[in-house]
């Protein structure tokens, strides 16, 4: 569960501070919700938040469970790194075997032989594929993916998704996603943004209607569909 008692947050869009939280109570038990709003925009800063990635201004953020980051954000795939250096900081940090840590990814993705390979000669649709096995090194509690789920037909897509959904038995997901289809398949509930608060609606294809999932605005202009995923800045 995710328990904001007292939150106020800000973020900054497009050059200018908003308020995201304005001493915000919510209570989000488990369940698998698609995060809905009329601002994608201040999808990411509110992940952030759910995650206790961001440091509200004022209150806190209780979570019982382990959380996984933002699975899906590319912005730490990238650089000099090797894909080796990053399994291993992967597995150092959830106390995991490197060795298992290894074993996860090079079965799941399409080219192994990039992994010993600095990150930056990379083709885009290998880096979208390791950041999204990277995801499934560690098990966790609470599963948060902000960025379309992959869905190109590939072995990687359903070897992941089949490792995902088996990872996802009893768990909690957060899903921020522009594709209507995987909110239906992989969410039960709407988890609603608006008026600097959240709340949790159980139509969710009435709520999918009502707030139909866009892109961000500046997401319109650096988003491609590479090999099956949508590729945007972000961080981990």
């Amino acid at each position: 569960m995710i328990d904001l008692i007292d939150v106020s947050a800000q973020t900054e869009v497009y050059g200018r501070d908003v308020a995201l939280f304005t001493e915000t109570n919510f209570y989000l038990p488990p369940g698998r919700y698609a995060l809905l709003s009329k601002t994608p925009e201040y999808h990411k800063a509110v992940v952030d938040v759910l995650a206790g990635l961001h440091q509200p201004r004022q209150g806190r953020v209780a979570i019982a469970g382990s959380v996984s980051w933002p699975i899906g954000r590319s912005t730490l795939v990238r650089g000099k790194a090797t894909g080796i250096d990053l399994i291993n900081l992967v597995a150092d940090l959830y106390d995991l075997d490197r060795g298992y840590a290894g074993d996860v990814v090079t079965m799941l993705v399409s080219r192994p032989e990039y992994v010993a390979q600095p990150l930056e000669s990379w083709p885009p649709p290998a880096r979208q594929e390791f950041t999204f096995a990277l995801g499934l090194i560690p098990e966790f509690d609470i599963y948060v993916i902000d960025a379309p789920i992959p869905f190109e037909e590939s072995r990687f897509t359903r070897l992941w998704q089949a490792l995902f959904e088996e990872r996802l038995v009893g768990k909690t997901l957060i899903l921020s996603s522009i594709r209507q289809k995987q909110m239906l398949d992989y969410c039960a509930k709407g988890l609603i943004y608006g008026r600097a608060t959240l709340s949790i609606e159980h139509d969710l294809e009435q709520c999918i209607e009502r707030f139909p999932a866009r892109p961000a605005r500046e997401e319109l202009g650096v988003t491609s569909d590479v090999g099956g995923y949508d590729d945007g800045e972000v961080l981990f």
